[in-house]
């Protein structure tokens, strides 16, 4: 028995050393794996111990700037700044002053007189228990420096504010379709465009974020050389072709128009004829990219992005198809009034037209019945080739955001014929221009464009630059030239009836537009008394084209009569006139010379004598300083300008800052150019208040802020008075256009 058991005990023995053998021998091939390999469970265990005592910071990079064709800014990275309130008491201890919200009544109703939030929705906030400190929601972000100043110098204790960046629009509504906005995306809190130019070359504009880090000790100290700093790559500066000045000539157009007019939609845009640059651009309804005023009432860019029925500038495509085909003879008779297609009646604009006149007298009476029967003489498939060549129907290739196609009409008899006068086929006002370049360069189209260059702003290397691009030939030199004849007829013939597109000093061609506006609800097209799009595409000079404005405005609900009438010219003529003049280009007419007044010199002159001598020309001095002695003035000597034009004259000595109630952008762009002070605008229309007060004293590089308001200053009627034989009119017009609009049913087509 005693053996039996000793036998038993080294069993035990044997087992038990086995068994801590295999734990040890386990446990030393595990540990010398993990030594070997530095993994665990699939995890990099040297990363997690270093991960532990490395510190990280994100740099994040300056977004581009984006410029006009000038170098002035559009938009840029701005600090702002985020209201914070402290609540808690613990933070006032063993202070002698507060730290926290004291009086919180107070604190409540000063703060909802500048960051524009209630009173009792700002008490709400600060009445929070047990909170340590609160924000204000939307309206307490984005604070400007000035709303930051504004609350520190009401001393309240517990308010501080945290440092953002935010985008800044230094114009207010400016270009906003074309220029876009970039918005701060609440995931990273980085800047990203999200409309025009900002979202289209995002990818430039945005740079790349950087990182600064470093390792730590158990205690906190800095490990010597454990420093890693990869520096954020800053954003590129994009270029655009625009240029201030001319967009301050769109805005203001525009901001009339609306006053005059309320239209559903209007837009305006200015192109260099030889080049295809875009020189301005701007659409209502609009928006302010800086307060976001309105954004989101209308999306879409009407440029690039929105589709419509252009009427009769169209025609002037087909025309040109007609005489590149021998097909327009000047002097040929045909007869006009109306045609009937597949069961519809389809009339020219003045429903029994002229009986038998010459081609280029329909041409410039604008005669739908001359555009059908060019086309049939063309031949249908022939003549959808040609709109094809000049570009309808797909995208220009621009660089657009979220371009349109538009479409060709051709799918009936009723289409094709329609579509000979705009009517039916859908396009873009980009499209437009870029078949007029056709027409203005011998034949040679070219390509719409907004961006002069982008640039690196450390390497001032150019990443890409816009430049002068044929992108077809739809019709030869001689048929351009034709064409060109044909369209200054439009507006300068004896048989115009387009003179209200004339310009003294200067002579204009081109082609109107009266076209039905489609009723995207209900389907065919909107009803009423006057429920058209009326639009025109001009150009000057007319033998030698330097610059196109192509102007479009639907479904005026005020002085619709007039708007019938009169069409677009209270915004072409000014855009056209101040564009030619501020570009210096040639006057073509003797007219302007002599009913427009040119500024005398009176540089060197003393301040009193240059005021008689400019009220002597009908003009507006406006003397900044208190000098005896004129030593800059703007406009300068030998400039055509209107009557009572703004002209400033600035004095020897220290500058002062003038009355500025009143005046327009344009006037605001000849005060900096004078002074050299930089200013920043909000709102649009006419000045109701300045940051500097009236004789405060200016330098240059000073900063003034203009608040403007779109109310004229001088009343509604100054816009552009209605001619007397317009007003004797008016009844019988209304009458007839009521006639008119029950002819106006589903059988029944027109345009002019």
């Amino acid at each position: 028995m005693p053996k039996i058991k000793i036998k038993k005990n080294k069993i035990g023995a044997v087992l038990l050393v086995s068994f801590f053998g295999l734990l040890f021998f386990i446990l030393a091939l595990r540990y010398s794996y993990l030594m070997i390999s530095g993994h665990s469970a699939g995890e990099d265990l040297t990363y997690r111990a270093s991960e532990k005592y490395l510190r990280q910071t994100i740099a994040e990079p300056e977004r581009g700037k984006i410029y006009d064709r000038n170098g002035k800014v559009l938009a840029e990275d701005t600090d702002s700044y985020k209201l914070v309130a402290i609540l808690d008491k613990k933070m006032s201890k063993d202070s002698k002053k507060p730290r926290h919200v004291k009086d919180k009544e107070k604190t409540a109703k000063e703060l909802s007189k500048i960051i524009k939030m209630d009173k009792k929705d700002i008490l709400s906030k600060l009445k929070t228990k047990n909170a340590f400190q609160v924000e204000f929601g939307q309206k307490g972000k984005d604070l400007t420096y000035k709303q930051k100043t504004d609350i520190e110098k009401l001393k309240l204790p517990g308010l501080t504010f945290e440092t953002e960046k935010r985008r800044f629009y230094p114009n207010g509504n400016f270009a906003s379709h074309l220029i876009g906005l970039a918005n701060k995306d609440n995931d990273t809190n980085k800047l990203i465009g999200v409309a025009g130019a900002e979202k289209i070359f995002d990818s430039y504009l945005s740079g790349k974020s950087g990182k600064n880090s470093y390792k730590q000790d158990i205690w906190g100290m800095l490990i010597p050389n454990s420093e890693d700093n990869i520096d954020a790559k800053n954003g590129d500066n994009l270029h655009l072709t625009i240029d201030s000045n001319i967009q301050v000539f769109v805005e203001n157009a525009l901001d009339e128009m609306v006053d005059r007019y309320e239209p559903k939609d209007l837009f305006a845009v200015v192109m260099d004829a030889k080049t295809g640059e875009i020189l301005g651009y701007s659409q209502r309804p609009t928006f302010n990219p800086e307060t976001k005023k309105d954004f989101g009432k209308k999306w879409a860019s009407d440029l690039s992005q929105n589709t419509y029925e252009p009427g009769s500038t169209f025609k002037t495509y087909g025309l040109a198809a007609a005489i590149e085909e021998g097909k327009f003879d000047p002097k040929k008779k045909f007869k006009s009034g109306h045609r009937d297609i597949d069961g519809f009646k389809i009339y020219d604009w003045n429903d029994d037209g002229w009986g038998n006149i010459p081609m280029t007298t329909g041409f410039t009476y604008s005669a739908n019945t001359l555009m059908m029967k060019l086309q049939d003489l063309v031949g249908e498939d022939k003549a959808k080739a040609y709109y094809e060549k000049f570009g309808f129907g797909k995208k220009t290739g621009g660089l657009f955001d979220s371009e349109a196609p538009g479409n060709i009409a051709f799918d009936n008899e009723l289409q094709r014929k329609t579509s000979a006068f705009g009517q039916s086929t859908t396009v873009t006002p980009l499209q437009m221009l870029q078949a007029e370049t056709a027409i203005l360069n011998q034949g040679n189209m070219l390509e719409p464009y907004y961006v002069k260059s982008i640039q690196n702003p450390e390497s001032k290397e150019t990443i890409k630059e816009g430049k002068k691009k044929i992108v077809g030939n739809p019709v030869s030199k001689d048929t351009a030239k034709k064409t060109m004849h044909e369209l200054d007829k439009v507006v300068n013939s004896k048989d115009s009836h387009a003179t209200n597109y004339q310009i003294d000093g200067y002579r204009v061609a081109g082609k109107t537009g009266t076209a039905q506006v489609p009723d995207t609800k209900n389907g065919g097209y909107v009803q009423g008394a006057n429920p058209y799009f009326v639009s025109f595409m001009g150009y000057a000079p007319a033998k030698d084209p330097e610059v196109v404005v192509y102007a479009g405005m639907s479904l005026a609900q005020k002085r619709d009569l007039e708007a019938y009438e009169y069409g677009v010219s209270r915004g072409f003529n000014p855009i056209m006139e101040n564009t030619l003049k501020y570009l210096d280009v040639e006057e073509t007419q003797g007219k302007a010379k002599s009913s427009s007044p040119e500024v005398p010199d009176v540089t060197n002159m003393n301040s009193k004598k240059a005021v008689d001598t400019i009220k002597g020309k009908k003009l507006e001095p406006i003397v900044i300083g208190k000098g005896n002695k004129i030593t800059k003035q703007v406009p300068l000597e030998g400039k055509t300008v209107q009557d009572k034009e703004k002209i400033l004259l600035v004095t020897e000595g220290n500058l002062t800052m003038p009355n500025t109630t009143n005046w327009s952008k344009r006037d605001l762009l000849k005060l900096e150019q004078a002074t050299g002070i930089n200013i920043e605008t909000e709102g649009s229309g006419f000045v109701t208040e300045q940051s500097v007060q009236e004789n405060e004293a200016i330098k240059n590089g000073t900063k003034v802020k203009f608040t403007l308001s779109n109310n004229h200053p001088y009343g509604d009627d100054t816009i552009g008075q209605v001619p007397d034989e317009l007003s004797k009119k008016d009844s019988k017009k209304k009458k007839d256009s009521k006639e008119k609009q029950n002819k106006n049913n589903s059988k029944d087509s027109k345009t002019n």
